[in-house]
């Protein structure tokens, strides 16, 4: 993928920026990078799309604002800060684990600027109950937030991710799994950006947006991630317009790339129904 850069205000961001057409922002998760859209972007450029795809603040260097947080609030901000740099009205966000996060609250701060939204591996906050059983399933929530964050997720040549990607997605293996993985290590090898990636765990607040949002949605789920299927289904009581749910079956924690193909079909007939509604 080849980037450039932008700035609005005090943050810099580095984006691809390819195709022509409705703009679609493509925001990834941990433990990953914006490789890990380069076959949605594809697509969707294909289908005559125009297609960003940032670093996350944290994820490059030339993203990190010393002393900015990364809380609920400051990350929403993100992707409406990202508009204003790249001279945008508007656009679809589609998110993937902290870019699903980013994802709904940007979708709650400034919905005038989010036309609608797809949200991968994570369902609405306001369908996250605490449990015992959940708990223990984030539990890399507290290993990622703790003073030793760090040593405990770079030791052993990052073997902690390793162990993140087994745990979320059991079934996912091969070359692209194994690339994810590699890339990621390169990139948190500088100590600033592993820093910068851990921050979102270490300033998350315990306490979810809750807010309703009005914009068009499809959510995707898998059906060995860590959040049950049927949480996923309850996506529709989370949005107060039309919502559709997809439930990749077999998929972990990375549906849009352990089932390309019927993510792909479905996030294109998605769009495509948003200049119907």
């Amino acid at each position: 993928m080849d980037f450039k850069s932008a700035t609005s205000g005090s943050q810099r961001f580095v984006y691809s920026d390819l195709g022509e057409g409705p703009l679609i922002v493509l925001l990834h998760g941990f433990p990953d990078l914006p490789s890990g859209w380069a076959d949605t972007q594809s697509v969707l450029v294909a289908a005559g799309y125009r297609t960003v795809v940032p670093y996350l603040r944290g994820y490059h260097h030339e993203t990190i604002v010393p002393g900015r947080r990364y809380g609920g609030a400051e990350i929403g901000q993100d992707a409406v800060n990202l508009l204003d740099a790249i001279g945008a009205e508007q656009a679809v966000l589609v998110g993937h684990d902290w870019g699903a996060g980013i994802t709904y609250r940007a979708a709650a701060l400034a919905p005038e600027r989010i036309s609608a939204v797809c949200t991968v591996a994570i369902p609405h906050p306001a369908l996250l109950k605490p449990s015992p059983e959940l708990l223990w399933k984030a539990r890399h929530f507290l290993t990622l937030s703790l003073p030793s964050r760090r040593w405990l997720a770079a030791r052993n040549d990052f073997a902690y991710l390793d162990v993140l990607i087994r745990r979320w997605a059991p079934r996912w293996s091969g070359p692209a799994r194994d690339a994810c993985l590699a890339d990621v290590k390169r990139a948190f090898a500088e100590p600033a950006v592993l820093e910068g990636a851990l921050s979102y765990y270490h300033d998350a607040e315990r306490r979810q947006s809750a807010e309703v949002l009005s914009q068009p949605a499809l959510v995707v789920g898998g059906t060995t991630d860590l959040i049950d299927a049927e949480t996923f289904r309850r996506s529709p009581e989370g949005f107060s317009g039309p919502c559709d749910v997809l439930i990749a079956d077999g998929a972990g924690h990375w549906p849009h790339r352990e089932a390309a193909g019927v993510f792909h079909e479905r996030l294109l007939s998605f769009l495509a129904g948003l200049t119907q509604r």
